[in-house]
């Protein structure tokens, strides 16, 4: 008997679909830029970066190390899967370097869900050797990081306008 190739109910749906669905971090980014999520769960994330000719510092093929660390930063991002998070710091290492055609692996585990400032692991792997390692620290904010910072401005100037901003000094 001929399979239904049109037919479609007894398919998975692809794991990506799904994990983008729960996701609050920016999902229209280019992903040959920061790669795609391969998996995701409470403070994890797997990501995939495939180095195109896009990432490319050299004639040799070299990938330049800025875009492993934005890769890098984005496995933070759906790891802590909070619409508003920023980057305060961070500690890296690279190991090896990466060349056009890899495909680099990236793992995130987040740590103090409780608290706003969170910190994050991420390793970087090409076939199964480590080639970047770091501990990121972000910050998850309420609201936009430019909301928040106009808002502040509007404040300050509201201030100054009534004259509390100087009695305050």
């Amino acid at each position: 008997m001929a399979e239904n190739i049109y037919d479609n109910t007894d398919k998975e749906t692809p794991k990506e679909d799904i994990y983008q669905a729960d996701l609050k971090v920016e999902q229209n980014l280019n992903s040959s830029f920061y790669g795609k999520i391969l998996e995701t769960k409470k403070n994890y994330s797997k990501t995939l970066l495939k180095a195109g000719n896009d990432l490319r510092y050299d004639e040799e093929g070299l990938v330049h190390s800025g875009f492993i660390f934005s890769a890098a930063d984005y496995a933070v991002a759906v790891a802590v899967n909070e619409p508003f998070l920023v980057t305060i710091g961070s500690k890296v290492s690279f190991y090896a370097p990466a060349k056009i055609g890899d495909e680099i692996e990236f793992e995130a585990w987040a740590y103090f869900e409780e608290s706003k400032k969170r910190e994050v692991k991420v390793v970087a792997k090409i076939k199964d050797i480590k080639v970047f390692e770091a501990r990121f620290q972000v910050v998850v904010l309420e609201d936009h990081i430019f909301k928040i910072q106009k808002k502040n401005l509007e404040d300050q100037a509201t201030k100054r306008e009534s004259g509390e901003l100087k009695d305050a000094l």
